[in-house]
């Protein structure tokens, strides 16, 4: 089922339900739950118990502090919710791209956009279900794709997913994190690194640039294990 929740006014929460009904009707279960309390809303825990798919936010700031409220979730390490801006302009849009937004829609917004929006989010999720990482936070699965990941470390009891979307961490050993992986995929570089292969740029004895920018380091005795399944990626022989 897909889960939605919006963050607006509540005459404008329940005529968002309504053409969202009409849409989904024929394609999906789909829960909804409206904050249109302001206040409230400022003072949730993003880290107990939200598990939304999608989130509908108001950013404009005379009618409802939707940016605090999308900065305190992403702060939270919530990465599987996808958020949709909505204003009645563009103001807003570098804010969008700050906090990772998947869509952001002007209003008043036309029932052909909206339905557009969630069918490019079904069609991107469907796709890549079957290629994600889980794992939990506060007792909540969350969900990223491994496509999305450049690499796992860790440090002490914690695992921290270095990826496109902005880091996120949760408690695990890195050696449960590396039984869930594609070893084809996947390359345990040191004793605290897991990296994709498909986002080396480059590779030395010292460690490997990664297509961020960041360096990884490579342990001596891992580097040749390393460098044959690199080579074997780009296809070149040794």
């Amino acid at each position: 089922m897909l889960k939605i929740a919006v963050f607006d006014r509540e005459q404008n929460a329940r005529r968002l339900e309504d053409i969202l009904v009409n849409i989904l009707f024929d394609k999906c279960e789909f829960g909804y739950e409206a904050y249109t309390d302001p206040l409230a809303a400022l003072n949730m825990d993003f880290t107990k118990n939200f598990d939304f798919d999608i989130v509908f936010i108001e950013i404009n700031a005379d009618s409802f502090p939707g940016i605090e409220i999308a900065k305190r979730m992403r702060e939270s390490g919530i990465i599987k919710t996808e958020i949709i801006f909505m204003s009645t302009d563009d103001s807003f849009a570098l804010y969008g791209y700050k906090l990772r937004i998947f869509d952001y829609l002007i209003k008043p917004i036309p029932i052909k956009t909206l339905a557009e929006t969630l069918e490019r989010y079904f069609c991107y999720f469907d796709s890549y279900d079957d290629d994600c990482f889980s794992y939990k936070v506060s007792g909540a699965v969350q969900k990223i794709r491994l496509d999305d990941v450049f690499y796992f470390t860790s440090s002490g009891r914690k695992c921290i997913i270095v990826n496109k979307r902005g880091d996120c961490e949760f408690y695990s050993k890195l050696d449960e994190v590396e039984q869930q992986l594609d070893s084809e995929d996947f390359i345990r570089t040191h004793q605290s690194y897991i990296v994709n292969i498909r986002c080396i740029k480059s590779l030395t004895k010292d460690g490997m640039t990664m297509s961020n920018g960041l360096f990884v380091p490579v342990s001596q005795r891992r580097y040749s294990e390393v460098k044959s399944k690199f080579m074997k990626y780009l296809e070149i022989e040794e």
